[in-house]
């Protein structure tokens, strides 16, 4: 097997190998992804190498270190190493261009040589390389050749590898790349003012009437202080043309750095939040499971505190400032954000840990919006939407909301029945929001609850003292059987049985179910 057929036979196997896949994901993960949280330990363990480096660097200057040190060095130099190599190996996917490149040869029936067919491999790779972050991890690399002072002068640049693991530093640090128009334009301000206050002042008075004043280096000098308003004094016109000069480089000095920062303090503004967003998602991603609530309202609110309350963990999303700095204020997650945004849903991995989505803004096309793109995301997501109009709901359901709900029309008829029957409303109330006992609860029958397929009188109902109102038949559409007759209702798997009675007996019934199972 010539080397040619050897290259593309490994490349083949390699896109084929699910093993090689996953390890190169979970390092690619580890290596880049700012919301897992194995690489803000990673991030640590770095940042913690790199400083100590640093300071064996400055301790051994004046001082005699144990052999150990070093050996501590070595250690890290070579942890370096081996993280360079490893985005080197995830910055691209070597095998996939070679493949790609001899498919496409195949497709123009040409034939390939040995670098036409691995070249665009090594540009890619190449790219990764003189990328100014990894030139900075090679320097840190270089051995520490401490007889050479340049070489040892090159460690410092292991200091710039904190910026690599400081998302929030970086984040900042991105501002100057961002605006860099504006800033350029400031530089070439800064630039001509300089050259012309100094060209003024070396006419005038460089040809001896100031003393300080040698060469026009000097001039430069002195324009730069006067203008960046430092003033060391060390040299200051002595001509009212040097003096008229200096006052309009000050002038412009000011109003030139005035405008800079204007631009860096909006700019960073924006940073800080996107900063605080990506603190958000960091405390998100160690969350187990929560609830989604879209549109911090009135009905949002109600909402989310009677989920805290249950003890569930809640995330708000709403695309309004005040709504989501309310919902952080309140003591909730917090996004500011289009819930419908499918980037955003997907670095939240709804499918692994939300248990409900609740859409309730107060405009049914955006709930609909939202829905169908959680349904891209998952299908098994429970969704509930509220619906500001009627004929919205059968859309809203055909979109894939298990329940829509019409606050007003729902609070209308508690109206009326409470002025029907204030009594009876007020203990059913009462029940509802576990004020006094019983209390009303229900219980989901899963695929794996030996209960499904028994009738009601074997699952242990009057075992627990408690009294079913009726069944929810999750495969008939959510169809209510009120009150069936135990011996002829058989619980199948999406049953959800309304039960009232004492919260001790709901919660051993509940454990009896599930130890049932183990």
């Amino acid at each position: 097997m010539h080397l040619k057929e050897r290259i593309l036979y490994l490349s083949y196997q390699l896109a084929s190998s699910r093993k090689y896949k996953e390890v190169k994901q979970r390092l690619n993960t580890i290596l880049n992804d700012p919301s897992a949280p194995q690489k803000r330990y990673f991030d640590y363990f770095m940042i913690f190498l790199v400083l100590s480096t640093i300071m064996i660097l400055i301790l051994e200057i004046k001082n005699n270190l144990p052999a150990w040190v070093y050996y501590y060095e070595a250690f890290a130099v070579f942890i370096f190493a081996i993280e360079w190599l490893g985005r080197l190996w995830v910055a691209s996917d070597a095998h996939m261009d070679i493949i790609h490149t001899q498919e496409n040869a195949e497709f123009r029936k040409s034939n390939l040589t040995i670098w036409q067919l691995i070249k665009p491999a090594l540009i890619n790779k190449l790219k990764f390389i003189i990328s100014p972050m990894s030139i900075v991890d090679l320097l840190a690399i270089l051995p520490s050749y401490r007889a050479l002072r340049f070489l040892r002068f090159l460690l410092l640049f292991r200091l710039f590898k904190v910026f690599r693991y400081t998302e929030n530093i970086n984040g900042l640090l991105r501002v100057f790349v961002e605006k860099r128009f504006e800033f350029f334009s400031l530089i070439i301000l800064f630039a001509f003012m300089v050259f012309f206050a100094s060209t003024v002042i070396y006419i005038f008075e460089g040809t001896g009437e100031n003393p300080n004043i040698h060469n026009f280096y000097d001039a430069i000098y002195w324009a730069v202080v006067t203008i960046t308003t430092v003033g060391f004094g060390d040299i200051s016109p002595t001509t009212p043309q040097g003096r008229f000069v200096t006052i309009f480089l000050i002038i412009g000095g000011v109003t030139a750095i005035s405008f800079m920062t204007s631009i860096i303090t909006t700019a960073m503004a924006e940073k800080l939040e996107l900063m605080k967003t990506n603190q958000v998602f960091y405390e998100i991603s160690k969350l187990k499971s929560f609830i989604v609530i879209c549109g911090y309202g009135k009905m949002g609110k109600v909402l989310a505190d009677e989920l805290r309350l249950a003890g569930e963990k809640v995330v708000v999303i709403d695309p309004l400032i005040h709504e989501s700095v309310q919902a952080q204020k309140d003591g909730f997650y917090a996004l500011q954000a289009d819930a419908s945004d499918i980037d955003l849903l997907k670095k939240m991995r709804l499918k692994e840990r939300v248990k409900y989505f609740v859409a309730l803004t107060n405009d049914d096309a955006i709930n609909l919006s939202i829905i169908l793109s959680v349904k891209t995301i998952s299908e098994d997501i429970l969704l509930f939407s509220r619906a500001v109009e009627k004929n919205a709901r059968s859309k809203l359901l055909l979109a894939g909301a298990r329940e829509v709900v019409f606050p007003y029309e729902s609070a209308a008829i508690a109206a009326y029945e409470h002025l029907g029957q204030p009594v009876a409303f007020s203990a059913i109330d009462e029940i509802l929001h576990e004020y006094i006992e019983p209390v009303i609860d229900e219980i989901e029958i899963t695929p794996e609850m030996p209960a499904a397929g028994k009738d009601l009188r074997r699952i242990g109902i009057k075992k627990y003292r408690l009294k079913l109102l009726g069944v929810v038949r999750g495969r008939e559409r959510n169809k209510f059987y009120f009150h069936p007759r135990k011996e002829d209702f058989t619980v199948t798997v999406e049953d959800i049985l309304i039960v009232i009675g004492t919260t001790e007996d709901i919660t051993a019934f509940k454990r009896h179910l599930h130890e049932e199972i183990r």
